[in-house]
């Protein structure tokens, strides 16, 4: 029977990551991915990377995340095509800039200097196609930017098995084996492999992972959309990452064109990702009224793909305590790829050295059963 110091269940960018930091400790790692690596959320993802997040334990663990992918070439020798464009949110309810006046207070107790308030004259300076004429104040980090999830997700992977790690694609994860509260081993349409830890790093479908080993993990699939313009000069390359964060509207320059995506706050959750039109329709209406010049726009293509979301917003980080054995790298929320650098490195501290340079306890999975939940507020 195979056997391995690890198994991770996933391989998208978490699993990837984590598999990379874990064998490059000489951890032996074997990752199991049903389908192609970064083949599911990974690689439908809008690829944006910020730091600008409500509590503070995900502002820091992303400014971890954005130094690494400032330096992910030099790493791991593959290019991450990170673009510090900048985000740039867009407020237009009196209670928004009363929340990010706080949140810039704890932007810059952090650390994060660069992030600073932008008027709307200076909003549509930055963004020339926007309508600003509601915008009471907008926030701006230059820090963030996009990258691209291919890049980091294959570069991840092919430092992993140059530090041995075995990743194997085709291969789904069928059953966990426990016994006397221990995991003992993992099923798989491949055969069985001996383990004593398991990652889920399943994403959306985390939740069928932990019932495997009994387990009720708190991760429901939603699907969200994102459509590709055909060329649209009116959005240069360093047009920043644009937010209307009352609608959760969002655009970006993606090739000689422009990323839109938008959630629908009123689907319940499911693991359907056929695209629907008549939302993209309501999107594109949406992205008319903030910026005119869009409606002129043709869509070259469309998805939808899943966020794997948590009753707050906030993922699960390390190890549950009903199953010895059983860690979860998971529920992002939709902050999985930008995330996951600096969440693979401080999960591979905390169960190598048993504590990480940066205290992630608030992603702890027992904060469910102790009902401390303070839901991350910045979520598009």
């Amino acid at each position: 029977m195979e056997s391995a110091d690890v198994v991770i269940v996933g391989g998208g960018i978490m699993g990837c990551a984590l598999a990379y930091q874990l064998s490059k400790r000489n951890v032996d790692v074997l990752l199991l991915e049903r389908e192609m690596l970064g083949s599911q959320s990974t690689g439908k993802c809008a690829g944006g990377v910020r730091q600008q997040f409500s509590s503070e334990g995900n502002v820091r663990l992303q400014q971890r995340s954005v130094a690494m992918l400032e330096h992910f070439e030099e790493e791991t020798g593959h290019p991450a095509d990170f673009r510090q464009i900048g985000y740039l949110f867009l407020l237009t309810q009196p209670q928004q800039v009363e929340d990010f006046r706080h949140n810039m207070e704890v932007w810059h107790r952090v650390g994060l200097a660069e992030a600073r308030w932008v008027d709307a004259a200076e909003a549509a300076r930055m963004v020339p196609i926007l309508n600003v004429e509601d915008v009471l104040g907008c926030t701006f980090c230059p820090s963030d930017g996009i990258a691209s999830p291919a890049d980091v997700t294959s570069g991840y992977a092919a430092a992993a098995r140059r530090h041995g790690a075995r990743l194997k694609e085709g291969v789904a994860a069928t059953g966990i084996d426990v016994a006397s509260g221990r995991v003992q081993g993992v099923r798989t349409t491949a055969g069985d492999i001996a383990t004593r830890l398991v990652f889920s790093c399943a994403g959306a479908w985390s939740a069928s992972i932990g019932r495997m080993a009994g387990l009720e993990i708190p991760i429901l699939p939603y699907r969200r959309h994102i459509a590709v313009t055909g060329s649209f000069p009116a959005v240069p390359r360093d047009n920043p990452m644009t937010v209307d964060f009352q609608t959760s509207l969002y655009f970006h320059p993606e090739g000689d064109g422009v990323l839109i995506g938008m959630s629908d706050r009123e689907e319940p959750p499911g693991f359907v990702t056929d695209v629907n039109w008549e939302f993209l329709e309501k999107m594109f209406a949406q992205a008319a009224r903030r910026a005119p010049a869009l409606s002129a726009a043709g869509v070259k293509t469309a998805w939808a793909g899943l966020y794997e979301v948590t009753p707050d917003h906030q993922a699960i980080l390390g190890p549950i305590p009903e199953v010895e054995g059983f860690w979860c790298a998971a529920g992002f929320s939709g902050h999985g790829f930008m995330q996951a650098p600096a969440a693979a490195l401080f999960l591979a501290q905390m169960l190598l050295d048993h504590t990480s340079e940066v205290d992630i306890s608030s992603f702890a999975f027992e904060r469910f059963a102790r009902g401390s939940l303070v839901k991350e507020r910045n979520v598009i």
